[in-house]
């Protein structure tokens, strides 16, 4: 699944964490876990940014690709 998310993020640039997994049709919980792993790997980062529901506003976190994560996507695909 890894790897698929990283493709995913190199074609999109940001997505959101359900975004990811409607796309890659695998349980939120599951690309959460997954995102974290990669995220503490530094192959991406997450981008915090505030969204308007309403007349509130609610924390979204958006995934991106680091230069890292290209790297090790390269790599991966060299393979």
């Amino acid at each position: 699944m890894e790897t698929a998310i990283l493709t995913l993020l190199e074609q999109n640039e940001s997505l959101g964490f359900e975004q990811i997994a409607l796309y890659l049709d695998e349980p939120p919980e599951q690309v959460r876990s997954a995102l974290t792993a990669l995220r503490r790997r530094r192959f991406v980062d997450v981008l915090g940014v505030s969204e308007v529901v309403g007349h509130t506003t609610a924390p979204v976190a958006y995934w991106r690709l680091t230069e890292l994560g290209q790297t090790e996507l390269a790599r991966l695909r060299s393979r």
